[in-house]
């Protein structure tokens, strides 16, 4: 469709109504090309799509099957690497010679304004032509999906035109939302203390991971450097857990110290109503 609408010469028309409508369809699509929140979300779409395949393939034993999934994925992955190159493709982007090659009466099968791709896109795609057995084609097809999905993840755009998420205007990042959410987050530290402190391993692991995943979102959200919790995990030994979740804990106080936020905090329940009432 893309490549209907951007190449296309109208040669008869029924009426200048109707050309207008594809002129304004052609005008429409250069326009979220250079978007960067509509390519980012399409990437995410077809990165979305890839992983869904994915999901069916690994548990296929038969390399004819094996391969038709992987070209699929591979031709999400294209799609979503096009899109972030400001551009489209309508087939799975093989090799070097495909991404630059502007040879126009081709189009349907090159992407010359794909100058921008994860590592290892281009010897990913060739060894999909190269390798002959199953575990070898799953084993490439992972390797696509872990460094393109890094790919579209370090291109997220900045939120409202110009600050990025979690970001005040003017570019300047929102320590007293990071505040609110330390503020929030507070009951799962207690939980994790005291689930590490009577042994009590599966909640205590169900609380680190929760708390992990919260960090991922923070670091991205807030520009601080990813904090690992989970690599503390040891169920016969959870106070390395507990240790380590204190340790991040004061990074976090630090961080809000350094730049003059206040956290609410009560030493009891009547302190917290005298203060609250």
């Amino acid at each position: 469709m893309a490549l209907l609408l951007d190449q296309a010469t109208i040669l008869w028309s029924r009426s200048e109504e109707d050309v207008k409508r594809f002129e304004d369809c052609r005008n429409r699509m250069i326009q979220n090309l250079h978007n960067d929140a509509f390519v980012y979300g399409k990437a995410l779409e077809y990165m979305d799509k890839a992983l869904e395949i994915y999901r069916s393939m690994i548990f296929e034993d038969k390399l004819y099957r094996v391969r038709s999934e992987a070209d699929c994925i591979h031709d999400c992955l294209s799609k979503a690497v096009a899109f972030l190159n400001h551009t489209y493709t309508e087939s799975p982007i093989y090799s070097e010679n495909q991404a630059y090659n502007g040879d126009a009466e081709s189009r349907l099968y090159f992407c010359p304004e794909m100058k921008i791709v994860p590592d290892g896109f281009f010897a990913n795609g060739r060894k999909l032509l190269e390798v002959q057995k199953v575990d070898e084609v799953k084993e490439t097809v992972f390797a696509l999906l872990k460094t393109t999905r890094a790919f579209i993840l370090e291109r997220k755009p900045a939120a409202g035109g110009g600050a990025a998420v979690g970001l005040a205007g003017g570019g300047q990042i929102d320590y007293q939302g990071l505040a609110e959410w330390y503020q929030e987050m507070s009951l799962t530290w207690r939980r994790l203390r005291f689930f590490c402190a009577n042994n009590i391993v599966e909640k205590a692991y169900i609380d680190a991971c929760y708390l992990q995943e919260e960090f991922l979102y923070i670091a991205q959200d807030y520009k601080i450097d990813e904090l690992n919790l989970l690599d503390s995990f040891d169920k016969d030994n959870l106070s390395l857990l507990a240790d380590r979740s204190n340790q991040l804990e004061k990074i976090i106080q630090g961080i809000l110290a350094d730049h003059q936020i206040k956290i609410n905090s009560y030493n009891s329940i009547e302190d917290f109503l005298s203060k609250r009432g």
